[in-house]
């Protein structure tokens, strides 16, 4: 996967992934897009593509794409790269209330504890 592809297109494309029902079987199985490749090789695509996401979902944690998208890429991508991601994180999360719900669906245990202490103050709200 090129790390200039387009964000945009990255979102619809993992929204459809997501809108067929087989998807949840095979999210573990795929090894490209945002459920993977993106997250731990092109951090700052991630994040542009989490956002685009983000505007075409609901913002709720009772939604799946929204559920899925929180413990899957956004995850991943604090798992893997929180180190140099963590700044770019801090701005989409003051800025976008979405976004920092969002965050507040992610499980900290694998991500490091620096960049878990950096985001404290965005996940006051887990859910």
């Amino acid at each position: 996967m090129e790390a200039n592809q387009n964000p945009s297109r990255i979102a619809v494309e993992w929204i459809e992934k997501w809108s067929h029902a087989k998807a949840i079987a095979t999210a573990n199985s795929t090894a490209s897009g945002l459920d993977e490749e993106i997250p731990k090789e092109h951090p700052e695509l991630c994040v542009a593509a989490i956002l685009e996401v983000l505007k075409r979902i609901p913002c709720d944690p009772t939604d799946r794409y929204f559920q899925v998208l929180a413990a899957g890429p956004l995850e991943d991508l604090l798992v893997y790269n929180g180190h140099v991601c963590v700044g770019q994180v801090e701005v989409a999360a003051r800025q976008n209330p979405a976004f920092r719900r969002l965050l507040n669906g992610v499980w900290s245990p694998a991500i490091k504890p620096d960049v878990v202490a950096k985001l404290a103050k965005y996940r006051t709200a887990p859910w």
